[in-house]
């Protein structure tokens, strides 16, 4: 052992050890992800690059799944689900990220844009026992925890569905859907009554 080394006091050694051990991790973890999501997503017809699954999930795939490049899954309390029946589609854009606990089920259509964000136990469902709808959501869209996206529903780009809310009706794009039933309300409007 290099004698300059063994020298040094037991905190040093702590502190270096701990330095190495917070660059190694994330690295290792984000390794850890990518080669889980290789395996629970084997079924999927199209899988982008740099997929990643932090936790559990269910992924039952008898339909047409593509996934876009650079998507995260969140692991945590409640593992998440992805389902596509026989002969229906499934597909999520690039760059998008999911929480704990969201539920995408599609028995004929389920459409995600790019750049979006799932918060935890959000529900997107193209049948509700009544009626299968298609359902899209395009770019950047925000859905908030525990929000529900029914079916026929089409929520526009650069939009927010605020917790908790149920999305019966079309989202316009730039727009705030909250309650139950959502109703609408432009962002602008919304930033100008905030002051921002």
């Amino acid at each position: 052992m290099n004698p300059r080394l063994s020298a040094l006091p037991l905190s040093t050694w702590m502190n270096h050890l701990q330095g190495l051990r917070n660059a190694v991790e994330p690295r290792a973890e984000r390794a850890l992800a990518l080669a889980r999501a290789r395996w629970l997503f084997r079924s999927v017809q199209s899988v982008g690059r740099n997929v990643a699954a932090y936790g559990s999930m269910s992924v039952q795939n008898e339909g047409t799944i593509q996934l876009g490049d650079r998507l995260t899954f969140v692991g945590g309390m409640m593992p998440s689900s992805l389902v596509c029946h026989p002969g229906a589609r499934l597909s999520i854009g690039s760059d998008t990220q999911f929480n704990y606990g969201v539920s995408l089920e599609a028995w004929e259509s389920v459409s995600i844009g790019e750049r979006c964000m799932f918060a935890s136990f959000v529900r997107v469902g193209d049948r509700d026992g009544h009626r299968t709808a298609p359902i899209v959501i395009d770019e950047d869209v925000w859905v908030a925890h525990g929000a529900i996206i029914m079916p026929g529903v089409r929520v526009g780009a650069r939009s927010v569905v605020s917790a908790g809310s149920i999305v019966t009706q079309d989202v316009p794009p730039d727009s705030l859907a909250m309650g139950n039933p959502a109703r609408n309300m432009s962002l602008e409007l919304v930033a100008r009554e905030s002051g921002t």
